[in-house]
């Protein structure tokens, strides 16, 4: 398949799933922009679009060290499951924003959470194997599983108990990730 094709598809489900995940938004009964519940759900929205904007940078850089202009299955399946799951996200954080002192709300949007970033993970360990990329980027892949493994899996444990870890590492992660490319 056209590698263009398979960017193209990414790109409209990430601009669908952005925009499904704000929609849920209700004007308050009350008319209280500021009522805590409006807030709290804007802190969940907030977080997963960065997330998703850190996540769709991350997926366009590993895909930028494909020379070739196609992609095969495997690159393919691999990428359309790693879409399943962000398709997952929107309804994970509604979920989650109704209902942010429900523990089995919140295990779902931090598991969903989790899983897109081990997919992506996953996703960019096989493009640089078929890149045949050196051992530097070999060893930069482990120092993102070991920051994924320090930071964001503890936050997200974290946030089950504690409402704000997810959105403080996520946003942490956003920062360092973007001066610092984790995926290179």
């Amino acid at each position: 398949m056209n590698k263009s094709r398979m960017e193209a598809l990414t790109d409209g489900i990430f601009a669908v799933v952005m925009t499904l995940t704000v929609l849920e938004f209700k004007v308050p009964e009350n008319g209280n922009l500021f009522s805590p519940k409006l807030l709290l759900m804007l802190l969940i929205y907030v977080t997963t679009f960065v997330a998703l904007a850190s996540i769709w940078n991350a997926h366009h850089h590993v895909l930028s060290f494909l020379k070739s202009k196609q992609v095969d299955e495997l690159i393919l399946w691999l990428n359309h499951g790693l879409l399943l799951v962000i398709c997952l996200f929107p309804f994970a954080t509604v979920v989650h924003a109704e209902h942010p002192h429900s523990l089995i709300d919140s295990l779902a949007y931090v598991a969903i959470y989790l899983i897109i970033w081990l997919s992506l993970i996953g996703f960019s360990e096989v493009i640089y194997r078929q890149c045949n990329k050196s051992e530097i980027l070999r060893l930069r892949n482990r120092k993102r599983i070991k920051i994924f493994l320090i930071f964001l899996l503890p936050g997200a444990l974290l946030s089950l108990i504690w409402l704000y870890a997810l959105p403080i590492v996520t946003l942490l992660m956003a920062l360092y990730w973007g001066r610092h490319n984790a995926f290179e």
